[in-house]
Formats: C-alpha cells, structure tokens, sequence
C-alpha cells in the first residue's frame, strides 16, 4: 500500500439517530482491495476517537468495508480516515468449530451456537444470548416435549412445499439438510457464516435447494445483531408453496419466561399487541419481550421492502412462536379467493432478506422502530 492514499468516508445519519448501526460499502480502490479479510481501523477525523472495522472479500469479488456507527444523531456526519491496524482489547466476531456446530462469541462473550448436524431436521441457533447473557429462544435446555418440539429456537422453515411437510419434524416430515459453506469466516465487525442446503422428502428426493448467508455483528450483548439474505432456488424443478399458518420463512421460538401467555408480550410495527391483534397480521416488524431471570429482554424480525409480497403476514402466538409467512394470506385472512400459494418455476430463484434484533426490555426501551430504519434506510456514506 506505499504511496496509496486511503479513502476518507463520511457518514450521513439522515433522519435517525445511529446507535449501534452496521454499516458497510463496496469499494473499488486499489488500496483497500489489498486488505480482503483485514482488520483496519477509522479514525474520527474531529474528534480522532478510533474504532475498529473490517475488509473482507464479497463472493463477486469486490471488496466490502463494514463498521458499527455509535452516537451519531439524525442530521448530523461524521467524517473518518482509514488505516491498517487493530483496537487494542477486542477480539471481535470468533467462530469455535467442534463437531457439526459453530460457536461464536463476540469480543470473547458467548452469543450462540450455529447446528447444522445432517440428522436433524434442519439448522438452526441455539441458545441465543441476550443482556445478562439470558437465553432469548427456547430448545434443548427447554422443556420442549410439552409441545411443538419443532420449534427449535432461531431457524428457516416452511409446511408446504410440493405438498411436502418442512415445518414439522413428524414420520413424513421432510428436511432441511445441510450441504456445505460457502463462506465461514470471523472478524473485528462481522461474522459470515454462508450455508446450502437441500430441501428433502422423508425418502431423501431433493425439493428444491436454498443459500442461508447469515452474518453477525460485534454488538454489546445488549443489543445483538443477526442479519440473514435467504434465497430459495427451483433446482430440480417447479417448487410449489402451498398457503399454510404453518411456516415461518424466518423463525423464532422464545424462552417460556417470555410468553405473552405468561407475563411476556407481543408487539408489531402498527402497535398491535399479543396473538389477537398481530397473528395473521401483516407489519413491517415483530417483536417478542418478557423477563428472563430477572433481566427484560426481547428480540425482533424485520422484514426488508425488498421481500416478496412486503410486507409478510406474522404467524405469532402467545405461547412463544414468531414468524414470516408469504404465502398464508387465504389462511390468516380466512377467505380462500385470497390464496398465498405460490410456484416457483424451475430454475428460478426467491431472495428474502431478514435482520433480528436482541434488545434490552420492550420494543420501545430496545428502540426497534428506530433499529429498522437502521435496516431498510441505512446511513449515507460518500467515499474521498
């Protein structure tokens, strides 16, 4: 890099406040390609306060900066400089190996456990952590046998697919079954762990196949991010989805302390409260809160404007459950003239992109209306 200057980036924060905020941009700069999967360091060029960030390689090839934007109040910029280096005490984003599971911690903090064993029924987290380090979603330590044993804490399914079962985890229930990664990588910002899956009958025929490209973000522990860009491919041919409740394209199962059943509650971007008011709903978001052990907690889905059919119905229940569902518009609204189902020919592809935010108590203490903007109208950033 002798005799390369490197870019300056200013930062826009537009109408939100940014706490907290992810951001990341594509660069073309001969400089910055040199440092793909490089910890590097911005220095506030008023205030000369350091941060850490991250280069790493995209899967086209490009070169993608990323940083977490903390304190920067709606109408305001902040300008930085870039140079190779690290943040003295932060180990960032680590991802721990051991069999068919991935542990990643954030600056040495426990956050989750990625399981991705080809017996299950599909991959999925668990436990995840929030505030205190208190479990946000139910599974294994959980008394599941009570019910919905499927529901196994953070995951991507759906019940209809070629009339195939991939919700359930029944006799004749299909799988979803992990094929391999296509990126697994740590670092000072970010985490990627880029899955492909087959989507099987019980007798093992392929559906069709799915990308889950999750990436997690070096947050404090009080407000944990998890993104996820999901794209379902008709590889073997047409892919029928059928309009079932039962599915949640994105899926959480929280801890029992949490359930609006108990003394937790349901909340929805149009302010709509518990199961009455947010099952088979359509909203932009959802979130789930209550108390575990003595700590509020609460963990949100966002759904981007770039999904199908935005903004997706919630398949929510007092008892724990949240999802998106697409294609259950005729079950939820109880009208068949208005039938979700939906083919996907052979060969093409559904992208989704979801974000889910661990937060400290309710949706308003955790700021998720404010979060999602972070989400579908990140910062500006002009690159010098």
């Amino acid at each position: 890099m002798e005799n390369q200057k490197l870019p300056t980036f200013t930062v826009d924060a537009g109408f939100h406040d940014r706490d907290g905020c992810p951001v990341s941009v594509n660069l073309d700069h001969p400089s910055v390609s040199q440092l793909h999967d490089g910890a590097v360091i911005l220095t506030d060029t008023a205030s000369g306060n350091v941060i850490a960030a991250q280069c790493y390689a995209n899967e086209d090839g490009t070169t993608a900066l990323s940083w977490i934007l903390d304190g920067l109040a709606a109408g305001e910029s902040r300008a930085y400089t870039l140079s190779e280096g690290s943040v003295a005490g932060e180990s960032g984003v680590q991802l721990n190996e051991e069999a068919e599971t991935i542990a990643i911690t954030l600056n040495d903090r426990p956050f989750t456990t990625f399981r991705y064993a080809q017996e299950q029924f599909r991959p999925y987290f668990f436990p995840v952590l929030g505030p205190n380090g208190r479990e946000v979603t139910r599974g294994e330590t959980s008394d599941i046998s009570k019910d919905h044993v499927h529901h196994r804490s953070l995951y991507v399914a759906y019940g209809e697919v070629n009339d195939v079962d991939l919700w359930g985890e029944g006799s004749n229930s299909g799988r979803v079954v992990h094929q391999g990664f296509t990126q697994k990588q740590g670092g000072a910002v970010v985490g990627r762990i880029y899955t492909q899956n087959n989507w099987e009958t019980q007798a093992g025929d392929v559906l069709m196949t799915d990308t889950q490209n999750f990436r997690i973000y070096n947050l404090p522990e009080d407000a944990a991010l998890l993104d996820l860009d999901l794209t379902f491919t008709a590889s073997t041919g047409d892919v029928h989805f059928g309009d079932t409740k039962e599915g949640g394209i994105m899926s959480i199962r929280v801890h029992p302390s949490m359930n609006a059943s108990d003394s937790g509650k349901i909340e929805n971007a149009f302010g709509g409260i518990n199961e009455n008011e947010t099952w088979g709903k359509r909203a932009n978001w959802c979130d789930y809160s209550g108390v575990v052990d003595g700590t509020p907690v609460g963990i949100a889905v966002f759904d981007h404007i770039v999904n199908p059919r935005y903004p997706t119905y919630w398949h929510v229940r007092n008892y724990g459950l949240m999802g998106t569902n697409i294609f259950g518009s005729g079950t939820f609204e109880r009208d068949p003239s208005k039938d979700g189902s939906y083919t996907l020919k052979q060969g093409e592809e559904m992208h989704f992109r979801f974000r889910v935010h661990i937060h400290a108590g309710d949706a308003t203490q955790g700021k998720v209306a404010q979060k999602y903007h972070d989400f579908i109208n990140p910062p500006a950033v002009e690159i010098s």
